[in-house]
């Protein structure tokens, strides 16, 4: 594979001409108004550098998934990313030797940015535009499935999380913010507003109350792998609430 999963960057093993580099900087400035979420930093062999302006630092997100089950292999495997964004975790699957890597997600404009970072890379991904909520098996089924910060966007979860089930046929990685009160893993919290400035959080769920739609969903087997990333006490949102915690959880078919 010509690219690798460096500690600070994807790095590319040949060297961008300048022109090429341009063209690179200038389509990632391009999209900039569109807005970006994730930040994916790329390298290539004489050191120079391309990276997408988002607040999500991916490189330290995957080093964190990985600590809580994310395969470190999945050779042979198909994969889908479900809201891939700009793709940098349907890359991810791709360079730990995936055979096959479908990256769907909503917005458009997502979908541009992932395939921008395709065309940089050189990688065989198909992304497309696509809404969990529609999935009606006409992409087929995947042996993996990345599901991660999507359920709580969702006003019905429970279709969703049963459409991915019939999807799956091996593991989904479930990942999603949670409520990290002990008192709580068994509850969810309806969000009539906003929640973080976002008035797309619909839900926060605790650990134990997720496992619990999963396995209801159509997984056999659900485990919780802790808490990713908790706030320090007494973080508040700008809306005052409790700032939760974000879980990750291995589902198996």
């Amino acid at each position: 594979m010509p690219v690798e999963l460096g500690k600070n960057a994807l790095r590319v093993d040949r060297t961008w001409s300048d022109r090429e580099f341009a063209h690179y900087q200038q389509e990632i400035e391009a999209k900039r108004s569109w807005g970006y979420y994730q930040r994916i930093v790329i390298e290539d062999a004489s050191g120079k550098r391309l990276e997408t302006p988002g607040a999500h630092e991916c490189l330290g997100v995957i080093r964190a998934l990985d600590r809580h089950g994310f395969p470190a292999s999945l050779a042979g495997k198909t994969v889908l990313d479900i809201g891939c964004n700009a793709g940098f975790y349907s890359t991810v699957s791709k360079l730990r030797g995936a055979s096959r890597v479908v990256g769907l997600d909503v917005q458009p404009h997502y979908v541009a940015q992932a395939q921008l970072i395709r065309e940089i890379l050189g990688t065989d991904i198909d992304f497309r535009v696509a809404d969990g909520h529609s999935l009606e098996g006409g992409e087929g089924s995947f042996d993996f499935i990345i599901n991660t910060g999507i359920i709580y966007h969702l006003q019905n979860p429970m279709d969703f999380l049963s459409k991915m089930a019939k999807m799956t046929n091996e593991v989904m990685y479930l990942e999603t913010e949670s409520l990290t009160d002990p008192a709580l893993t068994e509850y969810a919290w309806f969000i009539e507003r906003e929640y973080g400035q976002d008035p797309s959080n619909w839900w926060i769920y605790g650990p134990r109350c997720a496992e619990r739609m999963a396995r209801a969903a159509g997984f056999s087997r659900v485990e919780f792998q802790d808490f990713i990333w908790t706030p320090p006490p007494g973080t508040k949102t700008p809306e005052g609430f409790d700032r939760q915690g974000r879980a990750a959880f291995l589902c198996w078919k």
